[in-house]
């Protein structure tokens, strides 16, 4: 009970920080204004909270010491989880959504007008940017950072992700497009946590196949969805070691995303990064998202991320409770 209002306040929080900053920033004091700073002010911000997100799981003893364990395991079973997400969410985008690459109605004006505009905003630099702040953070936490400083690194956290919401918010704002993007995504919106559901799943189930731990159980650690705090919690009574498996699991699906997002944005599709996203969607990897792809995605991700976030407590108590 107290993690589902703790979830619902937390979501309160975010709509809340992301609607304010779309009011403020669809101010036309604000809009006519290019405001080149607000850009690199995310970026650095968002520099700041993966370092901090870094450090806070290097110097993590039950991450550090879980790698050697149960780390292959872990990687398989993310692994195989991310790359379904990918392709449920890669198949519901082309073949029932009907969404170009960018986010787009097929055929649609605006998809003929930004074509050329949007092919390359999530480049290079940015998934290197990426890759050293995380790899940066753990090895700091792990070798440097002492104790003292790490217990303050979950307010950082916070405070960080509240700046980076409130500033794509205003970037909404700006853009004057939030109701349109709303209105355009619709309830079919609701299919993409969905898909990402079923792709994790299956895949997760897969990789069970080939695993120790086996189906059922690789497909409970996988069900944590990125939400490394609470899916361990919930396995506890059932299997210290599935525990195990699912906290590193998540902490993996997070660090990759991270990672991945830039490159799936380039390569893949805008909207697949939100169910590669998992949990997460909705709060750490959002700024991100945003900043890889369009602000239109905003609405994937953040629903797909709440949705995902609801399920968790709901689908680790079913999976575990099936007799297999």
């Amino acid at each position: 009970m107290g993690t589902t209002i703790s979830t619902l306040t937390s979501l309160a929080i975010y709509i809340a920080l992301v609607v304010v900053g779309a009011f403020i920033g669809s101010r036309p004091a604000l809009r006519d204004k290019k405001m080149v700073w607000l850009s690199k002010f995310q970026f650095v911000a968002l520099m700041i909270l993966i370092v901090t997100l870094g450090i806070k799981l290097g110097a993590n003893e039950e991450v550090v010491s879980s790698l050697g364990q149960i780390g292959l395991t872990a990687l398989v079973i993310t692994v195989m989880a991310m790359a379904g997400s990918l392709l449920a969410v890669y198949l519901l985008r082309r073949f029932v959504l009907k969404l170009d690459r960018c986010g787009r109605p097929i055929g649609s004006a605006e998809e003929q007008g930004e074509q050329a505009q949007e092919s390359g905003k999530a480049d290079n630099g940015t998934t290197k940017w990426i890759v050293l702040a995380v790899v940066a953070g753990m090895l700091a936490g792990y070798f440097v950072i002492p104790d003292a400083l790490v217990v303050h690194c979950g307010s950082v956290i916070d405070f960080g992700l509240y700046l980076l919401l409130f500033l794509v918010g205003m970037d909404m704002g700006k853009q004057g497009t939030m109701l349109a993007d709303i209105k355009a995504a619709g309830f079919k919106v609701l299919l993409v946590p969905a898909a990402a559901i079923v792709g994790t799943f299956a895949f997760a189930a897969l990789g069970g196949l080939l695993l120790p731990t086996g189906v059922k159980d690789s497909v409970a650690a996988s069900a944590g969805f990125g939400w490394y705090s609470l899916a361990p919690t919930l396995l506890q009574s059932y299997s210290l070691t599935v525990s195990a498996t699912a906290f590193l699991s998540n902490v993996m699906r997070e660090i990759f995303a991270i990672i991945a997002v830039p490159i799936v944005a380039k390569k893949v599709g805008y909207v697949e990064c939100a169910g590669l996203a998992g949990a997460t969607a909705m709060d750490t990897l959002l700024p991100v998202i945003v900043g890889a792809t369009h602000e239109r995605i905003t609405i994937y991700s953040f629903v797909s991320g709440v949705i995902l976030s609801l399920a968790v407590p709901v689908l680790i108590p079913m999976i575990i409770a099936l007799p297999l």
